[in-house]
C-alpha cells in the first residue's frame, strides 16, 4: 500500500502485534494468536468484537421493551434493519479506504460513529431519533467490521487465519451466555436506555491494544504512490468513485424500502418500486461478477453468506417478540432464549481446525452440513410458535441453528482471503458483508412488512410468524443447494 502517515515507513521496524507483511508474517512457524508478536492486536480485536457482540445480544432483548416504550411498534423492524442498512455504506467505504491507505482509519472512524449511535440511541425521546441512533451505529459497525476483516489479513500469517476468525467467533459465547440476561435485567430492574449507554462508555478499551498495532500495519508493495484521490495503483479513481455512489444508492435503497415496507398507502406503493428499482441498478457492482448465477469460487462465498444470513438473522430478529407476545414470556426469559446459540456457534467455529473434521471433509462439505443443519434446526422456530410446544423448544432451534451458522462464517471468511489478491482483501470482505448486511437488512424488512400488513393483536399473530419464518427456511435451503461451489474446480 501507498506510504501514508497512518502506516509506518519503508525499512522501519514491526511494533509487537504487527507483522511484516501482507498475512506472511515473519515470526517463527510456532507464533500463535497469543504469542508476544501477535499480543497486542490479538487482544485489541477481541475486545472489539466483545463489545459488537454484547451490544447485538443484548439489543435484541431489549427491543421490544425500547420500541414499546417510544410507541413505535409498527417500526420495530426498522430499529433492526436502519443499523443494518448503513452497515452497508460503511463496509464499501472502509473496504476501499483499507484497500488505498490501511485499516487504521476505517477502524476509528467507525469506532466513533459506532458509540456515537449508541449514545442518540440510549438518550432517544422518539422512535426517529431511536432510529437515526441505530443507523449512525451500523455506519460505524460496518466499518470497524470490514477494517477487522482486513486487519486479520494483514497482520498474521495465512496459517492463523482460520484459528483468527474461530477465536473471533469464540468472543460470542461470554456476550451470549450473559447478554441476554444482563440486558433483560437491566430492562426490567432500570431502563433498556442503559444497554446502549453501558457498551458506548466501553468502546475506549480495545483503542488501548489496538492502535498501536494498526498505527505500524507496514504498506502493501507498490510500484507508485497512491492517487490523490486514494485509488491504488493501476485502479482507476473514477471506477472507485462509480462504486461509492453505487453503495450510497444501495443504502438509500434499502433504506426506502424498509421504510416504504411498513406503510400501507400510496407512499408506500411509490418507494418499494423505487427501492427496488435502486437496488437492482447498484447492488451487482458491489458484488463479485457471477454471483447471481452462484459462479464458482468467490461468488459463491458470497451469495452464500448473503442467503444464510437473510435466514438466520432474519428468524432471529423476531424471536424475542413471538415470545413475548405469542408465548408471554418476559423480555429476559425471552433474550435467554438466544444464550445458547453463541455457544453453539462458537463451538462449531473452533470445532473445524480439530483433526476430527480436517481429515474428514472438505472446506465445501463443511459449509453445506453448516447450511443443512442451520436450516433444519430452523423449523423449530416453526414449532416454538405453537403454545403445545415447550418454552425450550425456540432455545433448542435457535442453539442447532447457530451450530450450523458456526460450521459456515469462519470458513467463508477464510475463503474470502484465500481467493483475493493482498491488495484487494479490504473490496472483497466488503463484498462479503455487504451480502451479510444486505440479505439481513431485506429480510428484516420483508418480515417486518408482513408483520405490520397481517399484525392483528398480541396472542393472535401465530400465523404471521409461521409465514415469515417458513419464508426464510426456504432461503436457507438455497444456500444449502449452492455451498458445494464455494471451491473452484
Amino acid at each position: 500500500m501507498a506510504t501514508s502517515v497512518e502506516t509506518s515507513g519503508a525499512g522501519a521496524p514491526s511494533p509487537p502485534g504487527v507483522t511484516t507483511g501482507t498475512g506472511t508474517g515473519t515470526g517463527t512457524g510456532t507464533d500463535g494468536l497469543f504469542s508476544p508478536r501477535y499480543l497486542a492486536v490479538t487482544i485489541g480485536i477481541i475486545i472489539s468484537v466483545l463489545l459488537t457482540a454484547f451490544e447485538a445480544m443484548a439489543v435484541s432483548t431489549a427491543m421490544p421493551v425500547a420500541v414499546a416504550d417510544l410507541h413505535g411498534l409498527p417500526y420495530y423492524s426498522l430499529a433492526f434493519s436502519s443499523y443494518l442498512t448503513l452497515s452497508l455504506l460503511g463496509m464499501v467505504l472502509a473496504g476501499q479506504r483499507s484497500d488505498a491507505r490501511g485499516p487504521r482509519l476505517p477502524y476509528l472512524g467507525g469506532i466513533a460513529l459506532f458509540g456515537a449511535g449508541l449514545l442518540a440511541a440510549g438518550t432517544a425521546t422518539s422512535m426517529a431519533q431511536f432510529v437515526l441512533g441505530r443507523a449512525v451505529q451500523g455506519l460505524g459497525g460496518g466499518m470497524v467490521i470490514v477494517s477487522l476483516f482486513v486487519l486479520v489479513g494483514r497482520a498474521y500469517p495465512e496459517r492463523l487465519h482460520s484459528k483468527a476468525f474461530s477465536a473471533l467467533a469464540s468472543c460470542w459465547v461470554l456476550p451470549g451466555i450473559i447478554g441476554p440476561f444482563v440486558s433483560g435485567l437491566l430492562t426490567e430492574r432500570a431502563s433498556w436506555r442503559w444497554v446502549f449507554l453501558g457498551v458506548a462508555a466501553c468502546i475506549v478499551l480495545p483503542l488501548a491494544f489496538i492502535a498501536r498495532a494498526l498505527r505500524g500495519l507496514p504498506d502493501l508493495p507498490r510500484p507508485q504512490a497512491a492517487t490523490s484521490s486514494g485509488a491504488a495503483p493501476g485502479v482507476d479513481a473514477a471506477r472507485l468513485r462509480t462504486v461509492r455512489v453505487r453503495a450510497a444508492l444501495t443504502a438509500l435503497g434499502a433504506g426506502l424500502f424498509q421504510f416504504g415496507s411498513q406503510r400501507l398507502d400510496w407512499i408506500g406503493a411509490l418507494l418499494v418500486p423505487l427501492a427496488l428499482a435502486l437496488l437492482v441498478y447498484s447492488v451487482p457492482k458491489l458484488l463479485p461478477r457471477g454471483l447471481f448465477r452462484a459462479g464458482r469460487g468467490l461468488p459463491t462465498v458470497v451469495a452464500l453468506r448473503g442467503l444464510m444470513a437473510a435466514t438466520y438473522f432474519g428468524i432471529e430478529a423476531f424471536i424475542p417478540l413471538m415470545l413475548v407476545q405469542e408465548r408471554g414470556l418476559s423480555p429476559m426469559t425471552a433474550g435467554l432464549s438466544l444464550a445458547g446459540a453463541a455457544v453453539s456457534w462458537a463451538f462449531a467455529a473452533w470445532s473445524i481446525n480439530r483433526p476430527f473434521l480436517r481429515s474428514r471433509l472438505t472446506q465445501a462439505a463443511v459449509v453445506r452440513l453448516g447450511a443443512g443443519l442451520a436450516t433444519v434446526a430452523l423449523l423449530g422456530a416453526v414449532a416454538a410458535i405453537s403454545p403445545r410446544s415447550p418454552q425450550w423448544t425456540a432455545a433448542a432451534a435457535m442453539f442447532l441453528a447457530a451450530g450450523g451458522m458456526g460450521l459456515i462464517w469462519p470458513n467463508v471468511s477464510v475463503l474470502t482471503l484465500e481467493l483475493s489478491e493482498p491488495g484487494d482483501q479490504g473490496a472483497n470482505s466488503a463484498s462479503l458483508q455487504v451480502a451479510d448486511g444486505l440479505g439481513s437488512t431485506l429480510s428484516i424488512a420483508v418480515a417486518g412488512a408482513l408483520y405490520h400488513a397481517l399484525h392483528t393483536s398480541a396472542a393472535a399473530d401465530r400465523p404471521v410468524f409461521v409465514l415469515i419464518y417458513g419464508l426464510f427456511i426456504v432461503v436457507g435451503f438455497a444456500g444449502w443447494l449452492i455451498a458445494p461451489r464455494v471451491r473452484v474446480r
